[in-house]
């Protein structure tokens, strides 16, 4: 590989991850993400969970599944989201860890 190509494929890295951190810069989107952490939950999990409105909540959802953070699966007229990528759950946890750490705070998520 050439140092151009090195540095092209870098610089596609660094996009990918801006548009990832993009994605996750809205509250709700991580408190979804922290939701989903202990596993699939369904909209109306969701929504008793997170206290916010349905038409709030499925625009997020769908963007987050267009992006490919998480995936569907439809059972009778419920709708079922999961997180499709570990690496996810990785970085919003480290982060809001260390959030919480630097205020004094214990993030309280579900357990895995």
């Amino acid at each position: 590989m050439t140092d151009k190509e090195v540095s092209e494929s870098a610089a596609h890295v660094v996009e990918r991850a801006a548009d990832l951190f993009g994605l996750l810069s809205t509250p709700v989107r991580l408190r979804i993400v922290l939701q989903l952490c202990s596993g699939e939950k369904s909209v109306s999990e969701l929504l008793v969970a997170l206290k916010v409105g349905q038409p709030n909540v499925s625009q997020h959802l769908t963007m987050m599944y267009r992006a490919g953070l998480v995936s569907r699966r439809k059972q009778g007229a419920q709708v079922f989201y999961r997180i499709a990528n570990d690496s996810v759950i990785a970085v919003c946890k480290a982060v809001c860890t260390q959030v919480a750490t630097d205020m004094g705070k214990k993030l309280l998520t579900p357990a895995p």
